[in-house]
Order: structure tokens, then C-alpha cells, then sequence
């Protein structure tokens, strides 16, 4: 045990407390207090014991804080995209080949199959599903049929009704006006050209034949050349100054009679018929191909037809083969040798007005 005065000596704390709580200090060390230090009631209710039975800790103790241990680092799951099995990535269903369903080349290479199988095998389902299909062409067809006639009104060129009309007045002059340009046409033809006139003398059809080439001969002008297959002249005296077929008949490929051939004065031969003609089809004939052997032009002969517009598309674009040949070439479709539609129009429109 020490003495009572070195205990004093150590522990002066009387001294040391009266002069920490000195009245000017106390106001501002309960300020303090009330700010920065829990209330009793709080501090009570918090520790372990009260203040008062704590005493063994001194007026000044000091606790050191023991560290809290810090947590072990759970081992993180693995991100959820890694463990969520991504989708598969759709893909676009394969493109059937061939032509699109229901179009013209569709209906060409399937209908006959769906007719088939409703023929081989004839139950209610098939059978109505080829109807179906044949009530889709003839839709699709009426549909078609319209468009044309919308196609058609107001462009001259595709309206029969500017080339020939209906009306039986109207076309009636128009039947008139292609005949008189045909009957003149042919009175040129007469004076370059021929007729050979192969005949039975035995042949009713040779005899019909005969007056129908005399009044050719008349009105326009041919030099009729009679040949007697038989060596017989014609019943009536008609065409008396004939001759007799020495070999000419199977030269020239003749099987029925009577046998016309148009003959030119370059002496070039064109069958015109056999068999018996009427005067206006065998005027016809002797046009046709005169226009074929170019004894007239195409200008002449879209006179002779029945016609108010004798424009001919087919002559005008077969001249434009080379410039058709340079658009397609150009399009992006050139292995088909296809000219979009817009562009195929409008150069066939321009070539038929450009010279009107």
C-alpha cells in the first residue's frame, strides 16, 4: 500500500477538476455537449452498462475500435447473359424458288398439276381447290380485259374505233375508200406484172375461174398467159390464145386447179393460188405479194386496207431494232434482253408520233 500522500501526488484529481470546470467554461462545454454528445436516455439505452458503472475506465479512457472484419468477397454469380443461353438468331425462311405464286408463270406451271391431281384423285378438296384456282385466272382475266379497255380509250393507235369504226354507215365509207385505193393499186400492178393461168380444160373450177380473170384483165390491165394442162382449149372459146404446159405445171409445184402465179417483169414468179378466188380476194393476193417482191411500197399498200389510221406498228419498230437492241442493253434486266415496260412505251409511243 503507498501513503496517503503519494497517492495525493499522483492523483491530483480535485485539482485538475476544478480547474477544467471553471464558470466561464461551463456554458460553452454544455453547448458543446448538447450538440456533439448523445442524450442520456440514448447513451443509456445503447451501452452495455451506464456511465456510473463504468468507472473502472477512468475520466479519461481511451477504446481503441477493433476493427470490424472485413467481409470475404462472395464469389460474384456469373453475368446473367452468360448464364441465360442467348437465343438462337431467327432466320428468314428460304425463299421457294421459282416464279412468284400467282403469277402468269406460277399459273402455267402449276395449274395443269392441281387439274391433274383433282383428275387422278377426285375428292371434294382437291377438285374445289382447282376451281379455286381456274376462278382466280378467269378474275384475274376480267380484271385484264378492263385495264385494256382503259389502256385503249384515247390513244389512237390502239383504238379501233380511230381506225375503223363500228358504225355500219362509217365503216361502210371506210370499206368503200380501201377499195378504190386497192382498184388503183392494182391498175399499177397491172402494167409491171403478169398472171400465169394453169387450167383443165375438163375442170368446172378452171372454167369458173376463167371470166373472173377476163374482167381482171379488163379493169386493170394484166396480160393473162392461159396454160392447158390438157392441151385443150376452154369451153367457150374463152382465152383462145393458150398454151400447152410442157413441163411448167410440176416446175412450179402445181397440184389443184386452177393454179395463178403473178409473174413480174423481171420475170420473178409468186404463187398467188389454187383453187378458185373471187375478184376482190384475188386482187387482194396480187397485192400482197407485190408488196412482197416490193412492186410497191408499204405506204401503198396500207391504203388498200380498211382502215382510217394504216399506220403498221411492226414495220415501224422492226426498223428500230438497233436502237431497241441499245435500251435493253442499258436495262438492268440485259440478260433477258428485257426493256422495262415505262421505258419499252414511251420509245414506241415517240416513234409513231414524231412523223405525224
Amino acid at each position: 500500500m503507498l501513503p496517503a500522500a503519494v497517492k495525493s501526488r499522483l492523483h491530483p484529481l480535485p485539482v485538475v477538476l476544478d480547474a477544467m470546470f471553471k464558470p466561464h467554461k461551463i456554458a460553452l462545454i454544455a453547448a458543446f455537449l448538447m450538440i456533439h454528445t448523445p442524450s442520456i436516455s440514448a447513451f443509456e439505452s445503447n451501452s452495455d452498462s451506464r456511465f456510473y458503472d463504468r468507472k473502472a475506465e477512468g475520466w479519461f479512457w481511451y477504446n481503441e475500435e477493433i476493427p470490424e472484419p472485413e467481409p470475404e468477397l462472395e464469389e460474384l454469380p456469373e453475368p446473367i447473359a452468360s448464364v441465360i443461353a442467348e437465343p438462337p438468331t431467327e432466320t428468314a425462311p428460304p425463299q421457294p424458288s421459282g416464279p412468284s405464286i400467282f403469277s402468269a408463270a406460277w399459273f402455267r406451271e402449276n395449274l395443269p398439276k392441281y387439274q391433274d391431281a383433282a383428275w387422278d384423285n377426285p375428292t371434294v378438296e382437291n377438285v374445289r381447290t382447282y376451281m379455286y384456282l381456274q376462278r382466280y385466272a378467269m378474275d384475274r382475266s376480267e380484271q385484264f380485259a378492263d385495264t385494256t379497255e382503259l389502256a385503249v380509250i384515247g390513244d389512237p393507235f390502239l383504238d379501233e374505233e380511230s381506225r375503223r369504226p363500228s358504225a355500219v354507215f362509217a365503216s361502210q365509207k371506210v370499206d368503200l375508200w380501201a377499195g378504190r385505193e386497192a382498184t388503183n393499186l392494182s391498175q399499177k400492178i397491172g402494167q409491171r406484172a403478169g398472171i400465169f393461168f394453169f387450167f383443165d380444160s375438163k375442170s368446172d373450177t378452171s372454167i369458173i375461174q376463167a371470166p373472173i380473170l377476163q374482167k381482171l384483165a379488163d379493169e386493170d390491165g394484166y396480160n393473162i398467159l392461159p396454160i392447158s394442162i390438157d392441151g385443150q382449149p376452154l369451153p367457150g372459146n374463152m382465152f383462145p390464145d393458150y398454151r400447152v404446159d410442157e413441163g411448167q405445171a410440176e416446175n412450179l409445184g402445181v397440184e389443184v386447179l386452177p393454179a395463178l402465179f403473178l409473174v413480174t417483169e423481171n420475170r420473178e414468179i409468186e404463187p398467188i393460188a389454187q383453187g378458185v378466188l373471187a375478184l376482190n380476194d384475188l386482187k387482194r393476193r396480187i397485192i400482197l405479194v407485190s408488196k412482197r417482191r416490193g412492186i410497191i411500197t408499204d405506204e401503198e399498200f396500207n391504203k388498200t386496207r380498211p382502215f382510217e389510221d394504216g399506220t403498221n406498228i411492226a414495220a415501224i419498230l422492226d426498223s428500230k431494232s438497233v436502237q431497241l437492241a441499245d435500251i435493253a442493253s442499258k436495262s438492268e434486266e440485259f440478260d433477258e434482253n428485257f426493256i422495262p415496260p415505262d421505258q419499252l412505251g414511251a420509245f414506241i409511243r415517240n416513234q409513231l408520233t414524231k412523223d405525224r
